[in-house]
This record gives C-alpha cells, sequence and structure tokens, in this order.
C-alpha cells in the first residue's frame, strides 16, 4: 500500500531553541525516530507540508492542508498527518467536514512530548497512526481520525483535555475506533465495529471558503449584558454562547436575554451550547434555556467546541440565516448525533 505523510509542525517535530521548543524536524526525520517502522513494506511518500506550532494555526491552515490531502489521496491508500496538539482537535473537526468525500482514511497524530526528551511519546503514536491508516484502508473506511495513546478517536468527537499527560484526548460521547493491542513482542492495530456514518452533503461546495469573525462567549457568574451588547457592535456574523449545563442563561440577577434579543435583532445569529464537554445541549429542558430558544437562538446540540465552531466558519459564507440552523444540524460526519 502507499501512505502519505504530511507534516505541519508541533511538539512531535520540535527541538530546543534558545525560545523553547519549537518545530525543527522534517517528515524523514521522524520516520526515523520511530523504530517500528524500520523494514515497513509499504510506500511513504512524505511531504513537508508547514513547520508551526499548532497555536500558530489558522483556519485558512485548514484548507491548505485539505488540498495536500485531496492532492496526496489521488495516489495513495491512506494519509497520515502530524500535528501540534494544541489545535489537533480542531484541525481533526474542520477536516472532517472539508474531507468527508475523499476516499481514503486520514490519521492526525502528534505528541506530547518531544522526540529528544526521555519516555517520549513520538514513536509510539506515529507508529499506531501508520499501523492504523493501514486497517483503515485495507476494510475500506473513510473520514478523520486521530491516533493518539493507543486509540483512534473519531476527528469532529474529539477534544483536549489534559495539556500534560499522554493521553491528552477523549472521544466526547463517542465510541473509540480502534487501539493498539499487544501480541507477543509488538502492538497490533485493532479496529472497531465502530464505523461513523459519512454524508456526501457539501454544502459549502468545491471551493471552500472560511468565516473567522466569529464570537465565542462562555457565560459566567456576573457577565455583564454590555459585555454581549459591545460584542455585537463589532460586528460579528454569528455569536457562540456557552451557556450553563445544558445550556442555560441567566435573566435574573445580570439578565443577559435583551442584549441577546438586541443582537439578534441586528441579523446576528446566536448559538447556544452547554460549557460541559460531555452530555450535549438541550437547552429546552429549563426555563434558562427555553427562554433563549423562545427570542430565537440556535441550539448547538451535541456538538463539540471545536466542531461546531468550525463547521459554523465553513457554513457561513454560503448560507442564509434561515437556512443555518437547518444546515448548522445536519449530520454531515457523525459530527451531530
Amino acid at each position: 500500500m502507499k501512505i502519505s505523510l504530511l507534516t505541519t509542525g508541533g511538539t512531535i517535530a520540535s527541538v530546543e531553541s534558545d525560545r523553547g521548543l519549537q518545530p525543527g524536524l522534517a517528515g524523514e526525520q521522524l520516520l526515523r525516530v520511530c523504530p517500528g517502522l524500520m523494514g515497513f513494506e509499504h510506500d511513504v511518500a512524505v511531504v513537508d507540508l508547514m513547520s508551526k506550532d499548532s497555536s500558530n494555526m489558522h483556519p485558512s491552515d485548514w484548507l491548505v492542508m485539505a488540498d495536500c490531502v485531496r492532492d496526496s489521496a489521488a495516489r495513495s491508500d491512506a494519509i497520515v498527518m502530524l500535528h501540534g496538539t494544541d489545535t489537533m482537535a480542531w484541525t481533526a473537526s474542520a477536516l472532517s467536514y472539508l474531507l468527508n468525500d475523499v476516499p481514503v482514511p486520514v490519521v492526525l497524530t502528534g505528541s506530547m512530548l518531544s522526540a529528544e526528551v526521555p519516555d517520549s511519546d513520538v514513536s509510539e503514536n506515529i507508529y499506531a497512526a501508520f499501523h492504523f491508516a493501514l486497517q483503515l484502508a485495507m476494510y475500506k473506511r473513510r473520514g478523520v481520525s486521530v491516533a493518539f495513546a493507543g486509540l483512534l478517536l473519531h476527528g469532529p468527537r474529539i477534544t483536549k483535555i489534559d495539556s500534560r499527560r499522554k493521553n491528552a484526548f477523549v472521544g466526547v460521547d463517542y465510541p473509540f475506533l480502534g487501539e493498539m493491542r499487544d501480541r507477543g513482542t509488538h502492538k497490533i492495530a485493532w479496529l472497531t465495529a465502530q464505523v461513523p456514518a459519512l454524508s456526501a452533503e457539501r454544502p459549502w461546495g468545491p471551493s471552500p471558503a472560511v468565516e473567522t469573525n466569529v464570537a465565542l462567549v462562555p457565560i459566567f457568574p456576573g457577565l455583564s449584558a454590555r459585555f454581549l451588547d459591545a460584542v455585537a457592535d463589532t460586528g460579528p456574523r454569528a455569536v457562540v454562547l456557552e451557556g450553563y449545563g445544558l445550556g442555560g442563561v441567566p435573566f435574573m440577577g445580570e439578565n443577559l436575554l435583551p442584549a441577546i434579543e438586541r443582537g439578534i435583532a441586528r441579523g446576528i445569529p446566536f448559538v447556544l451550547r452547554g460549557q460541559a464537554p460531555f452530555g450535549g445541549t438541550d437547552p429546552a429542558v429549563y426555563e434558562v434555556g427555553r427562554r433563549a430558544l423562545d427570542l430565537g437562538v440556535l441550539s448547538a446540540r451535541n456538538m463539540t467546541r471545536e466542531a461546531l465552531m468550525s463547521k459554523l466558519m465553513l457554513l457561513l459564507p454560503v448560507s442564509a440565516p434561515s437556512d443555518l440552523e437547518r444546515r448548522l444540524g445536519a449530520n454531515l460526519c457523525d459530527d451531530v448525533l
């Protein structure tokens, strides 16, 4: 089989400098760091696409990555992409939307420790990503996934929950797609029966654009309604509110509802999600959420923050306000359950 390895930087490619860790290793160097791939009996084509700390990733980079994947997919059975962990969940979500029609599997991985650190996870994660990619290709499974700490997770359902531990990612309300299992002296990639449903729908068309003029506002005790008015005054194309629990918005004490109503009257869509990473959003359960729905606020349902924001950025350039709720709630890649 033929595998394309795309590198974008991140901790996995980083080396020490006088300014701290920064990307400095190319793809061929990283392959040599992984002794488990010695004698690998498959063709590997390396494309060093970017060299960025993933904190510097911009939504426009998602489009560049997607174009590179499409180009590489024409001559590959699977794609492995190396990426920094800080925004990996964002990129995995965005690529899940942008590449839901690509006929080969795309597996992202990275590391929490650089290659030169003792007990680094660089080698094990690269090894796992390649072997998961092979298994996915063998069983003709598509979509974007993330191989990390011995698990294969569905791209639009992951979030980073730890800034230091190796098992930094978790699948949100979604089972893992595979795991590395011991077989004698080595590990093998094992896939579960869970196969994400991928829609052929691509509302952003063949030449997608991203709208980054979107505000993300977490609600906290004491948040002033004037702040929401100030956010609306900046002219965002949409505002994502992160409410309490299932999507609660306070209407006593500091009442936020009039500011939300004023924003909606100005033509700004407001989308409401809960702050808890698990369990999803259902504002209709409590009065504190239903009052917001009555104003015309849209529900994020159970999308992760990363999936919601990236999907919204892709939909806004091509969606009329009256169609945004339907398109946002459409299940394109098991992103909405």
